[in-house]
């Protein structure tokens, strides 16, 4: 056969059936045709992983520090019936029952009591001096600054504490009043009895050892073979021929944190 009449053959074969289609169509009932269905093409998406920003991260933690703050403030206030805060009826007992002589909060430079600055920090390395007898009699105690009690037992006090541990070398008291603001208790002694000296750092290690906060140290400004043994306005003081280990721990037992407005 020819390549012509191939050709020929081939157009009226697709003729008849485009008219076939049409004829279908027309007839009743006939379903429409169906468009072709389009198919979405799949479009891959790409995650890209990304580290966490070190920013967020140190924003975390400042809130989270500021909520811890916030809430050793409130313990702090947190008042009793009288209206007074926990810490405020601690400074304020001078209870007999409890263990120590009971020495009435300083007032601070200004000479007030219950005003910010009986608390108040100065710098490291400042010292003030004992007051004398004539002083605390008078009430001249403020201007200029004195303790009423040697060693000291509250007031206005160096800026750092020490660590609650044996110290090796004497610390200024103005540091150790800081270590009472935060509800420690101080062991102090001038004596060169090494007997005495060993009992007293076991009994703060043990202290320690019970999640007490307790510093020792060496305090020459008080009277030679003396210990004495404070916390905020509270003081056991007696000569080393009176040493009695259940004495000192007593004293820490009672006055651990029992002044404690910061929440330590």
């Amino acid at each position: 056969m020819s390549r012509r009449a191939n050709t020929s053959n081939k157009a009226s074969s697709s003729k008849r059936l485009e008219r076939r289609a049409e004829r279908q169509a027309k007839q009743p009932g006939a379903a429409a045709t169906r468009p072709a269905r389009a198919r979405a093409s799949a479009t891959r998406t790409q995650v890209k992983s990304r580290g966490i920003n070190p920013f967020i991260i140190a924003g975390v933690l400042s809130a989270v520090a500021l909520i811890a703050v916030l809430v050793y403030a409130v313990a702090g206030q947190s008042t009793t019936s009288d209206g007074l805060t926990d810490w405020q009826k601690a400074e304020q007992d001078a209870s007999t029952s409890l263990p120590g002589v009971y020495y009435p909060v300083h007032p601070g430079f200004d000479g007030r009591y219950g005003t910010q600055d009986d608390r108040q920090h100065f710098a490291n390395g400042i010292t003030y001096p004992i007051c004398s007898a004539d002083q605390v009699a008078n009430n001249t105690i403020s201007n200029p600054l004195c303790y009423t009690s040697n060693p000291p037992v509250s007031g206005p006090h160096a800026v750092s504490p020490l660590a609650f541990k044996v110290l090796d070398n004497a610390a200024p008291k103005e540091n150790l009043i800081h270590n009472m603001e935060h509800g420690g208790v101080v062991i102090w002694y001038n004596t060169s009895n090494q007997d005495v000296v060993n009992q007293l750092k076991d009994i703060t290690n043990s202290a320690l050892d019970r999640r007490r906060i307790v510093v020792m140290s060496e305090y020459t400004g008080m009277e030679a073979d003396t210990i004495a043994v404070t916390s905020w306005t509270r003081m056991d003081k007696f000569p080393v021929s009176q040493m009695d280990r259940k004495r000192v721990q007593d004293f820490i037992e009672a006055h651990n944190k029992r002044f404690n407005p910061e929440g330590f």
